[in-house]
């Protein structure tokens, strides 16, 4: 079994509820609905591009999505590490999105200034 970052159930939730369902979501993804399930668990890993489709599907910031995929492929190595540190520096509201919602996400932040007020209350502890 493939191993799942925490804050894709989410996204795959919020995207389902905005397209009606699960079936409707496949549909907008030009997938089938049993690749939804794989998705949710955990039995096939979910595409940067889907991830990024699904965020915009959820009325969520894609590139903020984008960014947490990719660093969640790379999580625990020395590159996630760099690519983190890239990202924070590159695009500031992207790397508090990546900081506060994360790889180990548990609550969806959907404006940026959101994520950036979590992002500095978490340095400042």
């Amino acid at each position: 079994m493939q191993s799942k970052p925490d804050y894709l159930d989410q996204l795959i939730e919020k995207a389902s509820i905005a397209a009606g369902n699960d079936n409707k979501l496949a549909k907008m993804l030009d997938v089938n609905r049993q690749t939804v399930s794989n998705w949710r668990h955990a039995k096939k890993p979910c595409p940067v591009g889907d991830q990024v489709l699904m965020a915009e599907i959820a009325g969520l910031k894609g590139e903020e999505w984008a960014a947490r995929a990719i660093v969640a492929q790379y999580e625990g190595t020395p590159k996630g590490d760099m690519l983190f540190r890239a990202l924070k520096k590159s695009l500031p509201a992207i790397g508090a999105a990546i900081a506060s919602g994360g790889v180990h996400a548990h609550a969806i932040c959907s404006s940026a200034s959101e994520s950036v007020s979590y992002f500095i209350r978490c340095i400042l502890c």
